[in-house]
């Protein structure tokens, strides 16, 4: 008798929490048709589920992986290297993307790049092609793109741990900067001959102020633009950050020996990928500027 009541019990249990998992997954199952505000605060209608799925550049291809959308891709960008499974997938261009392509594709929504996809944009909306556009200028509009994807794509539940990933990491290293009381100069080349920096408006120098450094360059133009070397020395950075290893040699003698990065040993490599594109694998390179800028904090 006691094991039969027992049995009912644990019956019961499972029963509950089978409703429960029920709910909790109807309370993440898109609506559809829905209407989505991109960055050009155009109104787009999603009149369904997107099942065939171009990206038009690298970040938005690795922001439809991390959230679980990548078996509805159907084509990418030719730089989309990342995940692995992104280089198997058809190519609809580089920076020029071919409309004849994407159109062969038979793509039923595209997620494109406001400023690196601003030509083709037009082609594909001129075609009647959904065209869905986001521009993230800071780490938080980047997570706030990712959720909005991910009810998009009927992936939500997915996205929100994405975002949430990324904002937790922000504030980590923002808790971590506090505890020190100096704020290094931070040089970030992303080309050596000519000079050319991370300027303001860039994830680089949001990524350096949380950091608890001071952005070298940040009084040029905003974006990566063209930075006077005589200017770059003279201000004399005490970290330089490069994208490519052999970009270290370059700073460590000549006419920037002079400098304290080069003086202290402070002159760093970072795989690019990790800080200009906008999509997730950004917490990587937030956590590696972090220790960059302040290599002795506590963990």
């Amino acid at each position: 008798m006691k094991t039969l009541k027992t049995l009912k019990t644990l019956t019961l249990c499972i029963l509950v929490m089978s409703m429960l998992l029920t709910i909790q997954n109807f309370s993440y199952a898109a609506k559809y048709p829905m209407k989505v505000k991109d960055c050009r605060n155009k109104t787009v209608l999603i009149p369904k589920e997107p099942m065939r799925i171009i990206s038009l550049t690298p970040s938005n291809t690795e922001i439809l992986f991390s959230i679980g959308a990548g078996k509805k891709i159907v084509g990418v960008n030719s730089w989309s290297d990342y995940p692995a499974a992104a280089k198997k997938l058809p190519s609809v261009g580089d920076h020029i993307i071919s409309v004849e392509k994407v159109l062969s594709l038979k793509p039923d929504f595209i997620l494109a790049h406001g400023t690196l996809n601003d030509d083709a944009i037009r082609s594909l909306e001129a075609r009647k092609l959904k065209v869905f556009v986001i521009d993230p200028l800071t780490i938080n509009q980047l997570a706030a793109d990712i959720k909005t994807i991910g009810r998009i794509t009927n992936t939500e539940k997915r996205s929100k741990a994405v975002a949430n990933e990324i904002l937790t990491a922000k504030a980590a290293i923002v808790k971590r900067a506090a505890k020190f009381k100096t704020k290094p100069k931070v040089l970030f080349s992303v080309q050596t001959d000519p000079l050319w920096a991370a300027g303001p408006k860039t994830y680089v120098d949001e990524i350096i102020r949380i950091s608890g450094g001071v952005n070298l360059a940040s009084d040029i133009k905003p974006g990566f633009n063209r930075f006077s070397l005589e200017m770059a020395i003279r201000q004399n950075p005490d970290i330089i950050i490069t994208t490519t290893k052999n970009d270290i040699k370059r700073f460590v003698k000549g006419q920037w020996k002079v400098t304290n990065a080069a003086k202290k040993g402070r002159v760093y490599a970072i795989n690019p990928d990790y800080i200009v594109r906008p999509s997730p694998r950004i917490v990587i390179g937030m956590k590696q500027i972090s220790k960059m800028v302040h290599p002795d904090a506590k963990k």
